[in-house]
């Protein structure tokens, strides 16, 4: 019979568990949200020498105060005993601050090991520390250890597996005394454990649970917290040897520049900006795979005609189908980019600088600083925005950050919308239109935070950000890259069965057996309802085209050269803009009323992104009902927009 072990994850944010906890289970990962908190809960199982490993990487916590909903959720899960053995990640190269979390930790009877993360970059620093001597004063196995670098698991994995055996718990006797020393309230807490153990208590020892009772009062917490600093301090006597701060030159110079307090900003939002450039070049490779669903379409619709497949499965197969992939390659593509450049920027530690330099303008709605990187590259695709939104640990932040990064306007969109807008109203206008569409995209991401704001991240939940700045460190690239193409596998798989489905049901509306677009019931139904679509501000066929943008933003461009140019759409040729060849913008001139053009620009602006974000956003969130309840938000606000642009427009036009 196999054997299987329970593993937890515990440390505080930027400790390294997420890395660790991805090199441990790989694509066997489950992710969902803790029961009746909006924080992620992830689990994992990896297999070694016949033992099978349930891992759980806990919420990123600074200690088991029980404060937060993250450290609520890790101490309950210490509590309730389901670990075999308990990891405690801390950060080598900053050992006298990050070991607090183990002083927290003494007291429980659940096997632990202690990892000294990071070692690469205390060695760096000019630092060595005696694993040995910090393994015989805690009584646990102690780990020197790189999450980044798969050398160091094996030893990681024989120290777990000793925790288990040998069932070793933290030493609490020098803490113990401390607290006694140094904590009437301790003391007293202490002294009143006699007989009073519940069952559930049974796990931990009196050291334990009186700090738990002591820390109820701020007098209790102040000296207990003081206790535990002093054995900290204790457990690293002559454990750590300084030689001098080696760190970089370049490094010293860059931390200067990211925490300016003028220019610390500027230089975030610039480093952003690169960082997307650099994702779209590195990206742009896996994204050229979506043209060759392109290329295939027509050789594919020749060799199932020649077949003798029914005209219908044909053009589903050539068009729907390959669409379907099109657009898949596209998205996973950029996002293999953005996971592999902001994992560089990540694990160098700039990421974490930026999340400091915007936490306070974020907090104001609801969201912490790290999320202005996301944002910032919805300019380039709000994919990678969506994508992006990883980096925040509560569920229901990452949620709203996600509704509100949809209003940045893409680089398909700003590429589509001021040509139409120059087309319409000339140089003059067009610097004007783009103006107004900036101030709306910050009105539309103030009222997505005002609207589903309290219901994501309720006003209790919100807290200041409390973080321990990482040290910058030389990334591991492989170990990224690995990453990056995992993440890309997944997130490609995941999204094509949301987007497969979506383009099967637009390629149902466009069909007709005839191959006329008059005869399709996209065509008919559209004409039908123009009198609706009249209030709105747009006729039917730029109703169309609004609808085809949550296809694609470029999908717009071959529906209006199809719609007013009398062309034969194919699905796949309009959402890849090879329709729109011979189209001239300048035809719509003469149709479509200036009013009734920038009522369709704002339209197709605040309209749902297109349908890569859907799929990536139900990928990234597990929520369908969230996904869908935004969509429709986004459409609705879209058409409302549409209705007050044109009819204030018509006035002035």
């Amino acid at each position: 019979m196999e054997a299987t072990l329970s593993l937890a994850l515990l440390g505080q944010p930027n400790s390294g568990k997420s890395t660790l906890f991805n090199g441990l289970t790989g694509s066997h990962q489950k992710v969902g949200n803790w029961p009746g908190k909006t924080v992620e809960k992830k689990l994992g199982t990896c297999t070694r020498s016949g033992t099978t490993y349930t891992v759980c990487d806990l919420p990123g916590a600074y200690s088991l105060s029980a404060m937060s909903d993250e450290e609520q959720i890790t101490q309950a899960y210490i509590e309730s005993g389901e670990a075999d053995v308990v990891c405690v990640m801390v950060d080598a190269s900053q050992l006298s601050r990050s070991l607090y979390m183990l002083a927290d930790f003494v007291g429980t009877k659940v096997p632990a090991v202690l990892v000294l993360n990071m070692m690469d970059v205390a060695k760096d620093q000019g630092k060595r520390i005696n694993a040995g001597l910090l393994e015989q004063r805690l009584g646990i196995p102690v780990v020197p250890f790189v999450a980044n670098d798969s050398s160091y698991y094996d030893a990681f994995m024989k120290a777990v597996d000793k925790a288990a055996a040998n069932k070793t718990c933290v030493d609490s006797q020098a803490l113990r005394n401390l607290y006694a020393h140094y904590s009437p309230e301790w003391t007293a807490a202490y002294e009143g454990l006699a007989g009073t153990r519940s069952a559930k208590q049974e796990r931990f020892d009196d050291v334990w649970l009186a700090a738990q009772q002591a820390t109820q009062s701020e007098d209790g917490a102040t000296t207990c917290a003081f206790a535990r600093f002093k054995w900290v301090d204790q457990m690293l006597e002559n454990v750590q040897v300084e030689e001098g701060d080696a760190a970089p030159a370049f490094m010293k110079w860059l931390d200067a520049a990211l925490m300016h307090p003028r220019w610390g900003k500027p230089a975030g939002v610039l480093t952003c900006l690169v960082a997307l450039l650099g994702a779209m070049l590195i990206g742009s490779p896996l994204m050229m795979l979506g043209q060759i669903p392109v290329m295939l379409s027509g050789p594919l619709a020749s060799a199932l005609t020649a077949i003798g497949l029914p005209a219908f499965v044909t053009n589903y197969l050539s068009s729907a189908l390959m669409t379907a992939l099109f657009f898949v390659f596209s998205m996973a593509g950029f996002v293999f980019g953005v996971t592999f450049v902001f994992g560089i920027l990540d694990e160098i530690g700039i990421v974490a600088r930026i999340s400091y330099l915007f936490d306070g303008t974020m907090a104001r709605l609801g969201l912490p600083g790290k999320v202005m990187m996301p944002f910032l590259s919805g300019f380039g695709c709000n994919i990678a925005s969506v994508h992006g939104m990883r980096v925040v640990d509560s569920w229901g932040q990452r949620m709203l950050g996600i509704a509100m990064c949809w209003a940045v306007p893409c680089g398909s969109t700003m590429s589509i919308i001021p040509v139409l807008a120059f087309t319409f109203f000339g140089f003059g206008g067009m610097i004007l239109v783009v103006l107004g569409m900036a101030l709306g995209v910050v009105l539309v991401m103030l009222l997505v935070a005002k609207v589903f704001g309290r219901r994501l991240v309720p006003e209790e939940e919100r807290a200041g950000l409390v973080m321990e700045l990482p040290p910058y460190h030389r990334p591991k690239f492989k170990h990224i890259f690995i990453l990056a193409l995992r993440r890309y596998k997944s997130l490609a798989w995941r999204a094509f069965k949301v987007i497969f489905v979506i383009t099967t049901v637009f390629w149902l509306l466009t069909y007709s057996g005839t191959g006329s677009i008059e005869d399709s019931f996209l065509y008919i139904a559209g004409s039908t309802l123009e009198p609706i679509t009249r209030f709105f501000g747009m006729g039917w066929r730029l109703f169309i085209a609004f609808l085809s943008s949550l296809l694609a933003k470029e999908a717009m461009l071959g529906v209006l050269a199809a719609l007013f140019a009398s062309a034969d759409p194919n699905m796949l040729s309009a959402a890849s803009g090879a329709s729109a060849a011979g189209f001239s913008l300048d035809m719509l001139v003469g149709q479509v009323s200036p009013a009734e053009a920038l009522a369709f620009m704002f339209a197709c602006t605040f309209n749902v992104p297109c349908v890569m974000v859907l799929g990536s956003t139900r990928a990234e969130t597990h929520s369908l009902k969230w996904t869908a309840i935004i969509a429709l938000f986004y459409f609705c606000l879209a058409l409302c927009i549409s209705f007050v642009v044109y009819h204030v427009a018509v006035l002035f036009l």
